[in-house]
């Protein structure tokens, strides 16, 4: 119960600013997912047994020619963008990423098609966004973008 007073009372903060477009891309629609196939039974699923000098710290691999990373994602080079692509949803999605000019932060904001092929990388931008007033999980004040204008 406090913990929702508390998130109640915090809020966010509406504020405006200037941003520069500096990349703009388009993911087109994941590919629908095949029907699910049968059920197996446990008696027909293999466990593998757990490797006992596997390490439980992340490693950290060389990519292959052919690889990028893109947001935190590994991927092929002709991948990005596409349906193929792993942040593709089951809707096209039309991402811009822009720099914030008073602060240098920089936002990747979902845009809908009309403002997306309308604004130019260089183009400056109108950013209205809200920043959480109530630290998250981590700490750090949350930050979600709410819509971007042109400035005329």
């Amino acid at each position: 119960m406090a913990l929702l007073v508390s998130l109640g009372v915090g809020g966010c903060t509406k504020k405006v600013g200037d941003a520069i477009v500096l990349e703009k891309e388009h993911i087109d629609a994941a590919e629908p997912s095949p029907t699910p196939t049968p059920v197996t039974t446990s008696s027909e699923i293999a466990v593998a047994a757990p490797s006992p000098t596997a390490s439980t710290q992340p490693t950290q691999t060389e990519l292959a020619p052919d690889e990028i990373v893109v947001d935190t994602y590994v991927m092929k080079k002709n991948v990005r963008g596409t349906s193929k692509d792993p942040r593709a949803s089951s809707q096209e999605k039309w991402l811009m990423k822009v720099e914030m000019m008073q602060d240098r932060r920089r936002f990747t904001v979902m845009a809908d098609r009309a403002h997306f092929l309308k604004y130019k990388v260089g183009d400056r931008v109108r950013v209205r966004y809200k920043e959480a007033t109530t630290p998250g999980l981590s700490g750090i004040p949350g930050l979600k973008i709410n819509a971007v204008d042109f400035l005329q």
